[in-house]
């Protein structure tokens, strides 16, 4: 039985089922199911964010908060707007200008982070 279990996994790509099916504990099949297919979900979101981070081969920055004393932002232009992505859903660019070390890139990395995260982006 186990061995078609792996066999039927395989062919429908699912790499979590067939190592851990055996650790969910449910009390109707309809549980047992949900809580399979959630687990399953979960780790293929895991490894698609893991091999998108990996792609892009984005610069390390630090592990702080990013500093928004000194940015300036055009009217209608939120820190929200900006770190959730949703530039991107309207197709807009958006330009950064200044000086060395003003956080650039610091702040471009932090945005393609949450869009690959929260969003599933390139």
């Amino acid at each position: 039985m186990e061995q078609m279990i792996k066999e039927y996994a395989k062919r429908l790509k699912l790499s979590w089922i067939p190592a851990n099916y055996h650790t969910i504990h449910a009390e109707t099949n309809e549980e047992f199911l949900l809580k399979l297919f959630e687990r399953e979900v979960q780790h293929q979101d895991e490894r698609r964010i893991n091999l998108l981070l990996k792609q892009a081969t984005l610069p390390k920055i630090p592990n702080k908060p990013y500093d928004w004393r000194e940015i300036q932002l055009a009217p209608g232009i939120t820190k929200d707007y900006i770190l959730e992505g949703e530039f991107t859903k309207n197709q807009e660019n958006l330009i950064f200008y200044g000086g060395v070390g003003t956080g650039k890139t610091f702040l471009s990395t932090l945005i393609a982070l949450n869009l690959m995260k929260k969003q599933g982006k390139r």
